[in-house]
Formats: structure tokens, C-alpha cells, sequence
């Protein structure tokens, strides 16, 4: 069994979008005539779509299983070098909008962030992403306590996406709905050197380089941007710095070791806040008043770096990571001046046995967290002098774990299991209001899969939780300072069951999968008063069942095509909401996109459509259905022995349709609504060295 780490490519898969009327109508038009014509296209290089590569390794597991062997829900995607070049990636909904099971809303809000959901979880999510693990190059992005911020992740430099879509609590532990994997990691055909800028719509402008090489057996690789915009709203700014450096060498012939660091930055990041439907529908450029006159956003500072060594024993390979964290983040909002100074990070060892009639995997986790946090009232922007809340909050998380993975004649079985131990504290400095919160809990995980000739078939039952975040703990009805003893983590199980292979010589990829999950002890948010900080509180019970389905085809050597459809249906279960749909949640999502190449041009398609859906537990409001179609462009305008100039155009919203891109979950006085951009043209260049 091989854990270290390889290149070995994966699966290429990219991701677009789907829209109705005139939209299917054109986008049909458009797929039959590249379906039904040979002539005027080039023969396609590695740069296609979709190519039919050795098994994938799942990193997002932690283990070296395959896709083959897995018995969950599993996207994998792996960007063309075409996708690399002209896609803005300005928001990761550009690259998994076609992988079933995730949505991801771009706000077009730095301050928030995008709001991501997994088969509904993290539905709740004001800001941020809750219910759902991120990570970035083996460093978690989701701290103990189930909070994740994705500043920290440029998806422009993002390589290959992994998606585990069930549940996952006996890998990752808390806020293990579903597992995002994003690698920066290079590529064998990766270039040298390679840098990209461009401007567009909105004073929007960026740069970027990435350097990937080898020094005597030492891999380095580093990238940094440098983003900003005016953005679509008033009160709308940002700018934004991030950079990555990595390191990894062997170290005799059974030992390799690995280093990574990243720093954002984001000065400026203003906060125009959600819109009543009315000003949404007729004055969708404008910012909510009382945000403006608060000077509402937020700035931060943010370092992570991990090291990881791997040793190869005659029994097996020892796998010993850590990582750490440090965050420096101010928030001017409508209520107060929130200002919090983070520490945080973790360890985590691995064991994997070789010498097994079957793959085992022992292993155990500590994770921590430390929140400085200072809230005082907010004067036109600054610290004002009113101190609300200076407390520290404390979180450890103690876990032990194992996987395995038995052939059972044609089958292979897989079985999980971790327990973990979670300790809340909250150190009020300014009251008497000090004290703790901690839980246990056990999560099992049992699977089967089969393969047949091209094919696979799986099913699983697997089961997460969700502890509540500082921020959900701190902020308790009625005002006050310390932790909110009555909230409780939610619960849930889950059940899938899919079939997924490839068709006609490899040049079709499916996947279908059905699931169904409970979640028990449902955390929901709310307001008490306008303007002011979300609450939450355990009300009842859920219910989410739904089908995922996902298609890749390669007609030609020239054309790639994506198509993607995930029907959900969720819903409470006892409680106030018994039976009302779960808001922010679109039961139906379709997604597509294409790629064509022909001579030195490449041209890319994507459509998305995207079903009504409610904005408020009451059920009492909804969002629109709404579709969106985007164009791109790329031209290898010169090319030398070592390297190309290619010029690029991307057109967002080509339709220029009016939609909202987001919205904010039972919002007082019904502010739900974040208008999204109307047609948006970026252009620029993408110079490359190999």
C-alpha cells in the first residue's frame, strides 16, 4: 500500500451550468451541432474536459482507497489547463457548480463569504460555512468548534476538488455533513511559471503567478494574487491578498516530509447587507441604509502552515501531521464592533496497516481553539467605547478512529468508527457569566460495494454532528455574555446508494445516487429585534431525501461535456415548522456546460438553472427560480518552444438576467435578499513558461 502522496492525475471533470427557456433552447442548439459535426476541429491535447486516467486516489479520506473501493457518494474533479487559464475563479461556484450534491451561492461578499450547502447541510449559515468540513492542502479549514472560512482558498489556483456528499463523522469528525478537498498541488504537465491577470466589470482586477519546480529532489511550489473590486452593490469594495508556498523531499528511501504556509489578507471588504423583495426587484445596486451608516464589513489577517511526515514500515505506513492557525479579524456590523484575535490548530496520526488480509487504518486527533473575542459598540465604523463582551472561549476536541476496508468474495466492506470528546469554555471577563459546555460522541460509518466490468454499485449508512459554533453559543436571547447552555449539537444519519461507471469505451462517466437523512435536535437561526445578531436555538427535527446524478461525455476528442441534476427535498419534522420546507435549500438544481476546441481556440459554455426555493423557516417567502448562461474564450495566440501567450474573455450573466445570487435565512423585517450581478465582462492574458 502506497499513502505517500502522488501525482497521478485523476478523473478530469469540470463544472458549468444549466438554464430554461431560451437558454435550453440555445444550449440544445449548440450541443446538437458539435454532436452531429467532425469537420474544423483540432485534434484536443491533454486539455480537454474529461480523460479516462488511472484510478483515483481519495485523498479526502484520509486512506489510500480508491474510487473503486469506496461505498459512499463520491465527485471527484480534476480543471483542464483550458479552465485554468480563462475562468476568473472568482468564487468557487465557478468550478463545483456541476458536481451533484454541493451548492455553492456566491454572495459577491467578501465580508460573508460564499454560502455553502452538501444535500442541505449548512442551510443555516449567515455567514461563512457551517456543517460542512473544508480543507486546503491537508490544513482544515473548519477549526474545532465547526467554523470555516473560505477567504483562505483562491479558487483560481485551485487544481483538483474532491467531494464526500453523505455524512462523514467517522473521518473528520464535527461538522462532517459533507467533506470539501481542495489541493493546489501541481501537476506533472504543470508549467513552470505562469501568470494571469485580468480586468473587468465593476473596476474588477487581479493578478497571479504560480511557480511550480524541483530543486535536487526538493518539489517547491508557491503562487500569489492580488484581487480587487468595486463590486455589483453600493458599499461593495474589496481587496484581497493571498499567498502559498509548499515543500516536500524524501528523506531516505521510507520517509518523505511536507511543508505548506498560506497568508490572506483582506484590508477592505465592505458589507452592503440583504435587501427587502421590492428594493431586490427594483433597486438591486443599493445597499441596506443602517449598513452604510455603520461603515458594516471586515478586515483580516490570517496564517496557516501544516507539516506532515510519512514512514514507511515493513508493517505499514505512519502518517504524523500538524497544523496551525492564526486569525486577526475586525467586523464593523449594524449592532456592534466585533473583534476577535484567533489561535488554532491540531495534530492528527495515522496508521495503515500493509500486511492485513484487508486495509486498516488506526488513527487519532486533537484539535484546539482559542478566541479572543472583544465586542463593543460600533462608532460610524471604529471601536466605540461601550464594552459589550471580552471573553475568552476555549475549544479541544480529543478524537480516536478507525476504517477498514474487507473483501468479502466479489464485495468489499467498509466499516468506520470514531468517538470524540468536546470541550467548550467560555472565560467572561466582564461578568460573572463563565463556564462550560462539553459532549461525546460516537459516530459509526458501515458500507458495501461491488464492481462489475465498467461499473460500480454502493451502499452506505453513515452518521455526523454538528456542535454549535463560539459564535452560536455566544450570541443568547435576550443578550448577555458567556455561552448559551440551552443549545445542543445536532445529530444526523444517513443512507445512499448509488451505481457510477463509464459507458462506450470510457467516453461517457456516470453517477447516480439516491440518499435519505435525519437530523434530530435541528439547529435553526433567528433574530429578535432588526439589525440585529443572529440567534439560534434547537427547534425539532429534519428530513432530507433526494437523487444526484451527474454526466460526462467526450463525443469527440475536441468536445467535453458536463450535465449535472440534484433534486432535494427538505423538510421539519415536529417542532413550530413541522412540515414547512427547510429555507435556503432549491429542490431542484440543473447544471451544465461545454467545451469545444478548433484551430489555436477554445470556447466554453456554461448554464445553470436553479429551482424556487423559501427564504424563511415560516415558509411565508421565496426566492425566485432563476437561470444564468456564461461564455468563454481562450486563444493560444503564441507559442514558443518553452512556453504561450494566450488572451482570454469571460462574459458572466450573458443574458444579463435579474436574480438573486444568495440569500440570508429568516432575516428580520424580511431583508432575505442578495441581489446578484448583471452582465459582467472580464478580459486578460495568461503567459505561461514551461
Amino acid at each position: 500500500m502506497k499513502l505517500i502522496p502522488s501525482d497521478d492525475p485523476q478523473i478530469c471533470k469540470t463544472g458549468s451550468i444549466m438554464s430554461m427557456k431560451q437558454i435550453i433552447t440555445t444550449f440544445l442548439f449548440l450541443s446538437l451541432s458539435l454532436f452531429t459535426s467532425n469537420n474544423g476541429f483540432a485534434q484536443s491535447e491533454d486539455d480537454t474536459l474529461t480523460v479516462a486516467l488511472d484510478p483515483v486516489i481519495v485523498e479526502a479520506v484520509h486512506s489510500a482507497i480508491t474510487l473503486d473501493e469506496a461505498s459512499m457518494a463520491i465527485s471527484t474533479l480534476q480543471r483542464s489547463n483550458f479552465d485554468l487559464a480563462s475562468r476568473p475563479g472568482g468564487s468557487l461556484d465557478e468550478i463545483t457548480f456541476t458536481m451533484p450534491g454541493i451548492w455553492i451561492s456566491n454572495r459577491e461578499n467578501h465580508a460573508l463569504g460564499e454560502r455553502m450547502t452538501v444535500r442541505g447541510m449548512g442551510w443555516r449559515s449567515p455567514f461563512g460555512v457551517r456543517g460542512i468540513q473544508v480543507i486546503l492542502d491537508d490544513i482544515p479549514l473548519t477549526v474545532a468548534d465547526g467554523q470555516t472560512i473560505l477567504n483562505m482558498v483562491d479558487p483560481a489556483m485551485v487544481q483538483n476538488v474532491e467531494l464526500l456528499r453523505g455524512p462523514s463523522a467517522s473521518i473528520w469528525g464535527n461538522s462532517s455533513g459533507g467533506v470539501l478537498y481542495l489541493s493546489t498541488r501541481s501537476r506533472p504537465e504543470s508549467p513552470l511559471f505562469r501568470y494571469r491577470t485580468y480586468y473587468g466589470s465593476f473596476e474588477t482586477m487581479k493578478h497571479e503567478f504560480r511557480l511550480d519546480t524541483a530543486i535536487q529532489g526538493l518539489q517547491l511550489g508557491a503562487y500569489g494574487t492580488w484581487h480587487r473590486s468595486d463590486g455589483y452593490r453600493e458599499h461593495n469594495r474589496s481587496e484581497l491578498f493571498r499567498t502559498g508556498i509548499s515543500a516536500g523531499m524524501d528523506v531516505g528511501s521510507n520517509s518523505r516530509i511536507e511543508f505548506r504556509a498560506a497568508y490572506a489578507g483582506m484590508p477592505l471588504a465592505e458589507h452592503p447587507g440583504s435587501l427587502p423583495d421590492n428594493v431586490a426587484r427594483e433597486q438591486p445596486r443599493s445597499a441596506w441604509q443602517p449598513f452604510v451608516d455603520a461603515d458594516a464589513g471586515k478586515q483580516f489577517d490570517q496564517l496557516m502552515g501544516s507539516a506532515t511526515l510519512y514512514r514507511q514500515f515493513n508493517s505499514g505506513q505512519l502518517t504524523l501531521s500538524s497544523h496551525g492557525v492564526w486569525r486577526d479579524f475586525h467586523n464593523p456590523l449594524t449592532f456592534a464592533y466585533i473583534y476577535v484575535e484567533r489561535l488554532a490548530g491540531g495534530s492528527r496520526l495515522l496508521y495503515d496497516f500493509d500486511e492485513l488480509p484487508f486495509q486498516l487504518q488506526v488513527g487519532a486527533e486533537h484539535r484546539w481553539q482559542h478566541d479572543d473575542r472583544i465586542q463593543t459598540n460600533n462608532d460610524g465604523g471604529i471601536q466605540g467605547g461601550q464594552l459589550l463582551i471580552d471573553q475568552l472561549e476555549k475549544v479541544q476536541t480529543l478524537s480516536a478512529f478507525s476504517r477498514a476496508v474487507i473483501p468479502v468474495n466479489s464485495f468489499n466492506l467498509n466499516i468506520g468508527l470514531r468517538g470524540d470528546r468536546m470541550y467548550f469554555h467560555a472565560n467572561d471577563r466582564l461578568g460573572n457569566e463563565s463556564g462550560d459546555v462539553q459532549f461525546y460522541t460516537l459516530n459509526p460509518a458501515v458500507g458495501l460495494s461491488h464492481a462489475f466490468g465498467d461499473g460500480q454499485i454502493f451502499v452506505q449508512l453513515s452518521t455526523s454532528f454538528e456542535s454549535p459554533t463560539t459564535t452560536e453559543f455566544k450570541n443568547r436571547p435576550g443578550g448577555g455574555t458567556g455561552f448559551n447552555k440551552d443549545l445542543k449539537p445536532e445529530r444526523t444519519a444517513g443512507l445512499e446508494g448509488g451505481i457510477r461507471g463509464t459507458l462506450a469505451g470510457e467516453s461517457i462517466n456516470y453517477d447516480l445516487t439516491l440518499f435519505g437523512m435525519n437530523t434530530e435536535d435541528q439547529i435553526v437561526q433567528f433574530q429578535e429585534v432588526q439589525n440585529g445578531p443572529d440567534l439560534y436555538r434547537n427547534e425539532g427535527n429534519s428530513s432530507h431525501i433526494g437523487l444526484e446524478s451527474q454526466f460526462t461525455l467526450q463525443p469527440h476528442s475536441a468536445i467535453s461535456m458536463d450535465i449535472m441534476y440534484t433534486w432535494i427535498q427538505a423538510r421539519f419534522r415536529d417542532g413550530e415548522w413541522d412540515g414547512n420546507h427547510i429555507p435556503g435549500v432549491a429542490p431542484h438544481r440543473v447544471a451544465s456546460s461545454i467545451s469545444v476546441e478548433f484551430g489555436r481556440h477554445r470556447l466554453g459554455l456554461d448554464a445553470e438553472w436553479v429551482g424556487e426555493f423559501y427564504t424563511s423557516s415560516a415558509n411565508d417567502s421565496h426566492n425566485d427560480s432563476y437561470a444564468l448562461l456564461h461564455s468563454r474564450w481562450l486563444f493560444d495566440a503564441i507559442e514558443f518552444e518553452q512556453g504561450k501567450v494566450q488572451p482570454f474573455l469571460s462574459i458572466r450573466n450573458l443574458l444579463d438576467v435579474r436574480y438573486n445570487s444568495s440569500v440570508t435565512i429568516n432575516a428580520f423585517g424580511e431583508r432575505y435578499f442578495e441581489p446578484g450581478s448583471s452582465r459582467s465582462l472580464q478580459a486578460g492574458i495568461t503567459l505561461q513558461w514551461y
